[in-house]
């Protein structure tokens, strides 16, 4: 079982906010291909985010079973359910069923099924065996390319049946922000409510990326990809495919990172409360980011 960081009373509705990261992804790469001249299929976009959305809910109940109490994140109640492992198994299977179905009927693409197979990849197997990414530290960067890249251009892919360069523009800041929002939710618990020091047998015990480097090592990298993040953010604000009424929304952001990075300066990964509030805003950030992402891709249908 792996080790916990703090546990937190289980949430009904602890998905959600996840769910919601898992979509603006999908749904900014569905955009980008309207943008970029092909027919927006309202029966595509549904499908397709609704195997988002069984994905998302097939990895919290592998989270459940396999690494209960894992991270930081609140755990998510199924007392309305009968397992957590048919839970899961219904969820894949539902997947499954909205893969043939794009496929086969909406003729999305070859690419269609292992698309979501890479999905399954990282969400479910990243806390279930026989690949349990959490395990062996790749745990991030799994959820990180299902809540960036992998999501928008899937998106953009189940739409069109192509792919296209820009699909990295929108993706790669995404992919990084997630990566820093699950290695926040991976640091190992170093004071408790007291202040005092966690043993140190603890938090040696967590098997997330940040707990095998440790606080002051995790702490840089989280600084590495954050700046990767201002500089995509840039980017996209300077070097614009196209006028972009929105894209003053991405000052918001820059300051969000900046907040971000601040709260590291000043050593926040030595107390539990601070943490906890870093994740909050790293999902902030995140959630961001995919909010402003879909708002400037629709001024520019």
């Amino acid at each position: 079982m792996a080790a916990k960081t703090g546990p937190i009373a289980g949430q009904v509705l602890a998905p959600l906010p996840l769910l919601v990261a898992g979509c603006l992804p999908f749904w900014a790469g569905s955009l980008l291909s309207a943008v970029s001249g092909y027919p927006l299929r309202p029966g595509v976009l549904l499908a397709g985010t609704l195997g988002v959305m069984v994905l998302v809910l097939a990895a919290f109940a592998a989270r459940e079973s396999f690494a209960p109490g894992a991270g930081r994140y609140p755990a998510w109640r199924l007392d309305l359910f009968q397992g957590r492992q048919g839970l899961a198994y219904t969820c894949l299977g539902t997947a499954a069923l909205l893969g043939l179905l794009l496929q086969f009927c909406y003729r999305t693409g070859d690419l269609t099924i292992p698309l979501g197979a890479l999905g399954i990849l990282g969400g479910y197997f990243s806390f279930a065996r026989p690949l349990c990414w959490y395990r062996r530290g790749l745990g991030e960067v799994a959820g990180a390319l299902c809540f960036g890249l992998l999501a928008v251009a899937t998106g953009f892919y189940l739409q069109c049946g192509h792919l296209v360069t820009e699909v990295l523009l929108y993706g790669l800041p995404l992919t990084w922000a997630g990566f820093n929002l699950f290695l926040g939710y991976g640091f190992p618990d170093i004071k408790g409510k007291k202040g005092k020091k966690a043993p140190q047998g603890e938090a040696a015990a967590a098997p997330g990326l940040a707990a095998r480097l440790g606080p002051v090592p995790a702490a840089l990298l989280y600084t590495a990809v954050n700046l990767l993040v201002i500089l995509g953010l840039l980017a996209i604000f300077f070097f614009p495919a196209s006028p972009l009424p929105w894209r003053a929304g991405l000052w918001p952001l820059l300051l969000l990172a900046g907040v971000n990075q601040e709260m590291l300066k000043r050593r926040a990964y030595r107390e539990e409360s601070r943490l906890r509030w870093l994740c909050r805003l790293s999902l902030a950030l995140h959630l961001g980011i995919g909010a402003v992402f879909n708002l400037m891709l629709w001024q520019r249908l």
